[in-house]
Parts: structure tokens; C-alpha cells; sequence
């Protein structure tokens, strides 16, 4: 019944929120009424699964994240509240998103004044805009998330680690920091369930710069899958 009700008002809530709350504030001339009005919303969904599924959030490191430059999250991906809770550290951020979603109503009309930045999927298409997105996130010191694994994972699951954040440090002067979370041992990818418990956060400090590309990736592997998958212990 718990899980009924959190699921209930996740999906109605943004559906609701969506259609008349974020999008006519997406229609303002600032996107600060947009990102206060999200905010909020964040803020309803993680007081729900606290009271009702008895699903809480505890975050360390936070003094890890660097808050007068650009960084980029680079997360673990295990449920949708992942973005969630880096949103609500990070009030400004923004993401990737593949330019089919711009053709979307609504989504387009939010994603644009939220600044979220348009990227073409293919073999090698969205190497050849890093070098323009790192130089956006490094002048308006913005923060960026970034799912490495690509896609939700479940428990016990490590998928290949894709090496966009490394190409991004190597073009500007981007603090890296790696959040290890168990978000999916409390909300599972694809399942009704919600299980009680505390997610645990973990953001690490900045990966060390001047790493060739080998030694970076197992340092992101260390941090994001390994630890990750003690937190799920």
C-alpha cells in the first residue's frame, strides 16, 4: 500500500507539474521561477518516500562539491530519484540530452530554459561536441550530471563505464566528482516495490587532474561501481 501511494503521486505529480506548473514557467523571462517551482517538487517526492515508504536520505562529502566552478556529477544510475537529490544540491544544474527529446511538447519548451544542452547520438557524435559543452559548463560554471553507465542498473549489475568525463576534464579546467549511492537496493529499476531504508550518498572529492585515460577510468570504476556496490551490502 505504501508503494502504491509513493508511486501514485510520483507519476501524478510530475505529470501535473509538467503540463501547468514548468512549462508556463518556462514561458517567464528567468528560469529562476522554473528551477524554485522543480525544487519544490523534489523536495514534495523526497518528504513522501520519507513519511509514507520510510525511505530516507543520508549524504556525505558534500563538502566535496565545488560550488565557485564548473564540475560535473558523474552518478551512479540505479532509480529515478537519483537526479533528484544532486538537483537539490545543485539548484542550477543541467544535463545531456539526445536531441530527439526537443522535438517533445512540454519537454522541449523546459529543457530549454533550464538550459539543458541538446547532444547528437551516434558513433562519435557526441565526442565532437565535448570540447563546446566543457567550454559552456567551465565559462558559466554550471554543474552537469552524467550517468556513466549510460542506463538504470540493478543491484548487483556493473555495466561498461563510458569515458565521456574524461575527455571533458581534458578540455578545460572541470572539477570531477564521482557520487556513489544505493539508491537501487530502495527503489529497483523497473519494480512497484519501494523498500524501506536509507539511501546512502557518497560524493568523493574531485578526481585528481592529470591522469591518463586508463588510470582515470579505474579510478572511476573504484569510486562509482566498487563503492557503490559496498553501499549496497
Amino acid at each position: 500500500m505504501r508503494s502504491i501511494i509513493c508511486n501514485c503521486y510520483f507519476y501524478i505529480a510530475v505529470g501535473f507539474c509538467i503540463i501547468f506548473i514548468f512549462t508556463p514557467f518556462s514561458l517567464l523571462k528567468s528560469p529562476k521561477p522554473l528551477r524554485k517551482a522543480l525544487l519544490k517538487y523534489i523536495n514534495s517526492v523526497i518528504f513522501v518516500f520519507d513519511k509514507i515508504a520510510n525511505i530516507k536520505l543520508e549524504e556525505h562529502g558534500v563538502e566535496n562539491i565545488s560550488r565557485d566552478k564548473g564540475i560535473i556529477y558523474c552518478s551512479k544510475h540505479m532509480s529515478n530519484l537519483d537526479a533528484h537529490f544532486l538537483f537539490r544540491q545543485s539548484p542550477n544544474l543541467t544535463a545531456l540530452a539526445k536531441a530527439e527529446l526537443f522535438k517533445v511538447p512540454f519537454l522541449s519548451i523546459i529543457f530549454r530554459k533550464m538550459g539543458v544542452i541538446s547532444i547528437n547520438r551516434g558513433a562519435g557524435e557526441a565526442q565532437k561536441q565535448t570540447p563546446k559543452i566543457a567550454k559552456i559548463i567551465a565559462e558559466d560554471k554550471l554543474p552537469m550530471i552524467v550517468f556513466s553507465e549510460g542506463t538504470r542498473s540493478v543491484v548487483g549489475q556493473r555495466l561498461p563505464l563510458k569515458s565521456g568525463v574524461f575527455y571533458y576534464q581534458q578540455e578545460e579546467d572541470i572539477d570531477i566528482i564521482v557520487v556513489s549511492h544505493n539508491s537501487g537496493v530502495h527503489w529497483p529499476k523497473k519494480s512497484w516495490i519501494k523498500w524501506p531504508g536509507t539511501i546512502n550518498i557518497e560524493y568523493h572529492p574531485p578526481m585528481p587532474k592529470g591522469l591518463e585515460k586508463d588510470e582515470f577510468m579505474a579510478e572511476i570504476e573504484r569510486r562509482l561501481l566498487d563503492r557503490s556496490d559496498e553501499l549496497m551490502l
